[in-house]
């Protein structure tokens, strides 16, 4: 009150209207109901990775020498959004314990000590993972540790437990509240997994299709939350591809996280939903900003969404405390990895292993066939771009060439199913002529056999492209039995080899074929001689030369 007669000043009367709004915002209606409060808005700041597997420092695995990649430097563009930004949300979509030496190392050799890259992931604060398919890659009892030391869940709402075995609940989705907006998280994993992975490895789940368990958690999670994000281990592959579909059909979803396929992408819109994928290897990092609107009633409205991704340069430095986390590991690992495993008489070249029969190549024939008491050996290169010099050969460049945990599988098959095994290898070269004047070099699915002679006739059709095609001298007959050494990615049909399913299994092996690869050459040292055994090749010779240009590119 102010005394009588006294005039009230501008000040005065600023102070008192905002008093009385202030009262009447802490106001309650007759009957008990609140006022309703001012409308709001906000902006989210949601971060992404993808396959990081095992990428930690920012260095390439093969040479040692610095790269731009690894979550040490991912951490530090974390930090720096952090900074400016309020509202940050960090998720991972999947592929991160498995994949490089660090890993592989952290889970063989140090299998009792924390693994290196969930207490990275910790460190940064993630708010969720999506199971990966290389999450099965070492069994479930890996997997158990990993997701205990998490300090994050780990989601996959179509991987159900089906009683068979001691398979833990994997939560389908979380519900996290960010600047008072409530953000439903729900994770999905390739149901690709029954197909590549040993089933020991997932004994007690099953794979539910995307888009069916999102047809069924998507609605639960709408009703819950203000803004629905998908983080998915899954691409835009498939007949139809289930990311499509999902992002189409499936109403309630603002935001996609995906990983899965090694390749970046944002501002893609499909029906109003975001979609992004960071590179991999943390190559780069994906960013989502959303922006909210609340009502005065209290109620969110999603407004504009934008995507971008933020690439991992040399002048972004590797975060101390995620390197300092993770050094005891990674030096034990390089260790290890500098170790001599045998001396090649010949130069180990890779650069031409889908164009004739190397080496290098014939060094893995030889260590499956004799590890799994095979006729015949199917495989291949899974790096292109690789050269070993003759002389020591470290445990590094052992990695670089068989990067993959496969296990050996020695299986009967026929002629016939050989014949229609590397029928498959062949379509995955170009046809020559070179139809629109260019080739393109097939990729680590095209498989080269050993133990067999045969040609690949590119001016054939898919399907009839192998050509004199003997075993031990003599034209391979149809229903010849032979024992035939394939990794388990391919008996199970990746790479679409569906003819080795469910053929019978004479000889698994108990370790992966990495491994049976470092024990072979330290057996038998005599047998590193350079014999490229030239048992296939292709024709005609104007498609090889045609093809080793490609190669140089």
């Amino acid at each position: 009150m102010f005394p009588a007669g006294a005039q009230s000043t501008k000040p005065q009367r600023f102070l008192r209207a905002f008093a009385l709004a202030a009262l009447l915002l802490g106001a309650t209606r007759i009957g008990g109901g609140a006022l309703p409060q001012a409308a709001r808005h906000v902006t989210l700041t949601l971060l992404s990775t993808t396959d990081l597997h095992g990428h930690i420092f920012p260095e390439d695995d093969v040479t040692g020498a610095p790269a731009n990649q690894g979550l040490a430097k991912i951490a530090t563009l974390v930090r720096g959004i952090r900074a400016q930004h309020p509202n940050v949300m960090l998720l991972d979509c999947g592929d991160t314990i498995q994949g490089n030496p660090l890993a592989y190392f952290a889970v063989r050799m140090l299998a009792d000590r924390p693994n290196p890259s969930i207490a990275a992931m910790n460190e940064l604060n993630y708010t969720a993972m999506a199971v990966g398919n290389h999450e099965f890659n070492f069994g479930l009892e890996v997997l158990a540790k990993v997701r205990r030391e998490a300090k994050f869940p780990f989601l996959a709402a179509n991987l159900l437990r089906t009683g068979d075995g001691d398979a833990a609940a994997i939560e389908p989705y979380v519900i996290r509240k960010l600047a008072d907006v409530r953000v439903g998280i729900v994770g999905f994993v390739t149901p690709g997994v029954q197909e590549w992975e040993l089933p020991e490895n997932y004994r007690g789940y099953e794979f539910e299709g995307i888009v069916h368990a999102a047809r069924r958690v998507i609605p639960e999670v709408r009703a819950k939350s203000d803004l629905v994000v998908v983080i998915i281990h899954s691409g835009f592959e498939g007949d139809p591809p289930a990311l499509q579909t999902l992002a189409e059909s499936v109403p309630g979803i603002d935001v996609i996280f995906f990983g899965h396929t090694h390749r970046e992408l944002s501002g893609k819109y499909i029906n109003g939903v975001v979609l992004a994928q960071a590179r991999n290897w943390g190559r780069s990092l994906a960013e989502t900003d959303v922006e909210m609107d609340q009502s005065a009633e209290g109620v969110w409205k999603v407004g504009a969404k934008v995507s971008r991704t933020i690439p991992v340069t040399a002048e972004i430095a590797a975060d101390p405390g995620i390197v300092a986390i993770a050094k005891p590991a990674h030096d034990a690992s390089q260790a290890w990895l500098e170790s001599v495993v045998f001396r090649s008489a010949v130069d180990l070249d890779t650069a031409a292993a889908r164009i004739e029969a190397l080496p290098v190549l014939a060094l893995i024939h030889d260590a499956q066939m004799r590890a799994g008491g095979a006729d015949v050996s199917l495989a291949t290169a899974f790096n292109t771009r690789l050269r070993i010099p003759a002389g020591p050969v470290t445990m590094r460049q052992i990695f670089a060439l068989y990067p993959y945990e496969n296990t050996l599988f020695t299986v009967e098959m026929t002629g016939a199913q050989l014949r229609a095994a590397l029928e498959h290898a062949a379509s995955f070269y170009p046809a020559w002529p070179a139809r629109g004047g260019s080739l393109h070099l097939p990729e680590y699915d095209a498989d080269t056999a050993a133990g067999v002679h045969y040609i690949i006739d590119l001016t054939q059709p898919v399907g009839r492209r192998i050509r004199e095609l003997t075993f031990q001298g003599s034209p391979l007959a149809t229903d010849r039995k032979l024992r035939v050494a394939v990794n388990h990615y391919r008996y199970y049909g990746g790479g679409g080899y569906t003819v080795y399913r469910g053929l019978p299994v004479i000889r698994k092996s108990a370790v992966g074929i990495r491994e049976l690869l470092v024990e072979y050459v330290r057996g038998n040292q005599a047998l590193l001689s350079g014999d490229s055994k030239a048992n296939w090749r292709i024709e005609p010779r104007e498609a090889v030369e045609a093809l080793r240009v490609e190669a140089r590119r």
